[in-house]
This record gives C-alpha cells, sequence and structure tokens, in this order.
C-alpha cells in the first residue's frame, strides 16, 4: 500500500483545512461589517410557518392596509402560535428585532401568549394588532427621524417600542377574550365538536364581531356560562368508584401509578410532563351511573314586544348558557322563541356539533309582537312533536314577562302533556306577576331582573 492509498483510507488526502467563516470584525478594530447572514425573521420559522405568514398576508385587508409583509406577518404569528417563540441573532429588519425581543420580555405578551398558543385563530387575531402597531411605530420613527429628533437605537426609541408593543398586547388581548367568549356561547369552546376547525371558528368570530346583537349575546351568555359550571360542580355524581378500564388523558388524579413512578425519573420526567399535558398520559377510567335517564332539555324565550332589547339579550344568553348545560350532560336540547299566535322559532341542537350558522340565526332574530299568552302553553305538545325531541325526563324552562291568563281546558290539556311526556316545568317571570303560569308550572320563579346572580337563574342553570 503507498502512501496515497493510505491518506484516503484515513480521509487525510492533503487537501488544506476550510478558511475560517468571516466574523464581521475587521482586524484593524474599526467596527463590525454589515450583516451577511441576516434572516428575513426575527423568529426561528419553519416552512409552515412562512407559508402561513403568506396566507395571512393574502387573507386579510388589516395587514394589508398596514403594509405588512409576508416575513413580518410570520413573525408576528409565530410569537402567538409557537409554543416557544425563539428569537435569532440577526434579522433583516433590525426595529421589528427589537419591537419582538422586548414583546417576548413583558409579562403581559405571556398572559396573552398562554390563550393563543397553538390556536390558529387566536394567533392570527393577535398578529394582526401585533402588525398594526409596528406599522405605525414605523411611521412614527420617519416622522421624528425626518424631524431630527430621535435616532435609531437611542432610550427614546426604545420607549417609544414598549409603547408600541403595550398597545398592542393589550388590543390583542381584548379581541381573543371576546373570540374565546364567542366561541364557548355558540359551542365551538374548548374541547367541543368543531373547535379545531379554525376557518369555521375564524368565520363564526367574524360575524359575532360584525353584530352589536350577537356580540352583546355572547358576552352575557359567557356570564351564565361560569354561573351554570359552579352550580354543576356542586352537584354530586355517583359511581365513580367503578373503575372500568384505562384511558389516555391529563387528569393527574387519575393517573396509574406507573405514570407517577415516571414523574421520579429524572429521565422520564419531562416526557411524562409532556404526555399530561398533551392528555395522552394512561388514567384510570371511571365509569359514573345516573340513577335515572335525562330526556331532552327545551328553552322557551318570550319574543314579545315587551322584551324587546337588553331583556331578549339576557334571556338568550340564558338559553344559550342552558344549551351548554345540557351539552355538558350529554342531553338533547331545543331552543324556542315564541310570540303569542305572531308565530314562532325552533331550533333542535344535538349533543354532536351544532349547526352554527342557524344558531347565530334564532339569536339575531326578534319577532316582537305577541298577546297576552305569550309562551307556548297550548302549541308545546305541536312543537315538541315537530322538534322529534328523543323521549326521557324533559326540563322545559319558559322565560317570560308577561302576566298570563290560561283557559281552563288549555290548562288541563298542557297538564295531560306533562305527564305523559314526564315534563317538569320550571318558568322564570321577569318584573311581573306570574298569574297562571303558577296553575301548570312544577316552580315559578318571580325575578327582578336575569341577573345571573339571582336565586331564581341560579335554579334554572343548576338541572
Amino acid at each position: 500500500m503507498d502512501p496515497n492509498d493510505l491518506l484516503k483510507m484515513l480521509d487525510l488526502d492533503g487537501k488544506p483545512p476550510d478558511a475560517p467563516k468571516e466574523t464581521g470584525v475587521l482586524a484593524g478594530g474599526t467596527g463590525p461589517l454589515p450583516a451577511t447572514d441576516a434572516r428575513p425573521t426575527a423568529l426561528e420559522v419553519d416552512a409552515w410557518g412562512l407559508r402561513r405568514g403568506r396566507d395571512l398576508v393574502a387573507e386579510s385587508d388589516r395587514l394589508k392596509g398596514a403594509g405588512t409583509d409576508a416575513f413580518a406577518a410570520a413573525d408576528f404569528f409565530a410569537a402567538g402560535f409557537d409554543p416557544d417563540p425563539r428569537l435569532v441573532e440577526t434579522c433583516a429588519d433590525p426595529r421589528r428585532h427589537q419591537f419582538v425581543t422586548q414583546m417576548l420580555d413583558t409579562p403581559e405578551y405571556r398572559a396573552l401568549h398562554a390563550a393563543t398558543r397553538l390556536d390558529d385563530t387566536a394567533a392570527a387575531i393577535a398578529a394582526t394588532h401585533f402588525a398594526e402597531q409596528f406599522a405605525r411605530l414605523k411611521k412614527e420613527d420617519t416622522k421624528d427621524h425626518a424631524a431630527g429628533t430621535t435616532a435609531g437605537g437611542t432610550p427614546g426609541d426604545e420607549m417609544a417600542t414598549l409603547r408600541a408593543v403595550g398597545r398592542a398586547v393589550a388590543a390583542a388581548c381584548t379581541e381573543v377574550a371576546q373570540l374565546h367568549e364567542a366561541a364557548g356561547a355558540l359551542g365551538m369552546g374548548p374541547g367541543a365538536p368543531g373547535s379545531n376547525d379554525p376557518r369555521a371558528v375564524a368565520a363564526l368570530f367574524k360575524r359575532v364581531r360584525s353584530d352589536p346583537t350577537l356580540r352583546r349575546i355572547c358576552e352575557l351568555a359567557g356570564r351564565f356560562r361560569r354561573v351554570a359550571q359552579s352550580k354543576q360542580r356542586m352537584k354530586q355524581t355517583h359511581g365513580l368508584d367503578d373503575v372500568v378500564g384505562v384511558e389516555p388523558g391529563g387528569d393527574v388524579g387519575r393517573l396509574l401509578p406507573v405514570e407517577l413512578s415516571r414523574l421520579m425519573l429524572p429521565e422520564l420526567e419531562l416526557d411524562t410532563l409532556r404526555r399530561i399535558v398533551e392528555r395522552d398520559a394512561m388514567c384510570r377510567e371511571h365509569h359514573a351511573v345516573e340513577p335515572v335517564g335525562k330526556g331532552p332539555v327545551i328553552v322557551c324565550i318570550d319574543e314579545s314586544g315587551s322584551m324587546e332589547g337588553d331583556k331578549a339579550h339576557t334571556a338568550k344568553a340564558l338559553a344559550l348558557a342552558l344549551a351548554w348545560v345540557a351539552r355538558h350532560q350529554r342531553r338533547w336540547c331545543a331552543l324556542v322563541a315564541y310570540s303569542g299566535d305572531s308565530g314562532e322559532r325552533l331550533l333542535a341542537l344535538p349533543p354532536g356539533r351544532w349547526d352554527e350558522a342557524k344558531l347565530m340565526d334564532w339569536l339575531a332574530a326578534f319577532i316582537g309582537k305577541g298577546s297576552d299568552l305569550d309562551v307556548p302553553v297550548k302549541e308545546m305538545p305541536r312543537m315538541y312533536a315537530e322538534l322529534k325531541a328523543p323521549a326521557g325526563v324533559t326540563d322545559l324552562i319558559f322565560v317570560t314577562d308577561a302576566r298570563c291568563r290560561i283557559a281552563g281546558g288549555i290548562r288541563d290539556t298542557f297538564l295531560a302533556w306533562k305527564v305523559a311526556a314526564r315534563a317538569r316545568l320550571v318558568t322564570l317571570v321577569v318584573d311581573s306577576p306570574p298569574g297562571d303560569l303558577a296553575l301548570v308550572s312544577d316552580e315559578v320563579h318571580q325575578v327582578r331582573s336575569l341577573a345571573p346572580d339571582t336565586d331564581g337563574v341560579g335554579r334554572v342553570l343548576s338541572l
């Protein structure tokens, strides 16, 4: 074997080592050279993030109006969406790099990020606010530089960046909160069917944001839903002692011993925590047995002229909260809007995914007529059949502000239907005596208003 063959086998072919890379500093100490490896984005963004930035610019008129390019949109979206946004060392736009750097360091951003990470729609909303405030900041820079009052990188420049960051995060927090309220109220909250469809959630929020009536109803529904959650937690459910198997989940109280033991090993701790967060850890599966089968929930809202305005909005928000309770209990639900002999609107909401468009149509409409009987006592047997309500113990809720007079024959027919359908009627009468409704209801609550903290509303939400 000659020396050349030996060098080749050892990968020592005699070539000189690679020349060192440019450091960006002149040997004579005259200052840094212009960066030649600057990234187009301020954050580490993969190919999907870059494509998402291009899509956002193409889809959003607000981003186009702000003059945001695809790289800036990718940065701002990644700041909201990525679980752990990471800065690059150098960016082709130093001002954007400074803006993003200061934003990531604020506690307000970290609170917002908890609500936007891995949420496409929320992250897009936050990105829009970041982009708008950054565009406004650059316009202010242009004016200041033209006037000769500031120079890039001065303390005044830093303070302007902090103010822009504060405005962007505050506006994003407000709109993201409205998004979550609207999605939760209309049946697309976390874990609900359809909640992982970002286009559907975005379309829903766009309609709610452009309709003051829907926006007000969703805002009120969030308050009722929180009261309902509290009331439902206070109810005791028996049967959780019955372990029927193992299922993936993230409930620490139900983790198997083998999962708990992995938390004690440093090598497995992080992986176990990840699986708990992703609800993929092994947990005990319990089986709860209800003592009686629960049937449908039917909510009837008075839409006579006297209910118009905030009273109707509050009643519909209460109806949405009751629909949430029904879904939580895996029960079929129906919403009925009624106004004397002037018409009616029926909407069935099965336990699965709701029809969000029809639900928003039902919420936005209002009959506005009526008579002396603005709840469907006479018509309820027919409506029950038309809605094709499943059999079972039925919870029927009337919400009205009318003092009703019910003829004897109608009353007897309704009471007979209640027995046949195994229905229980709870009536809320707003700022009016119940009249003859007391004769057909199992419970009557006369309330001054439909505020979430009133006893009558709390009783209804605890069904």
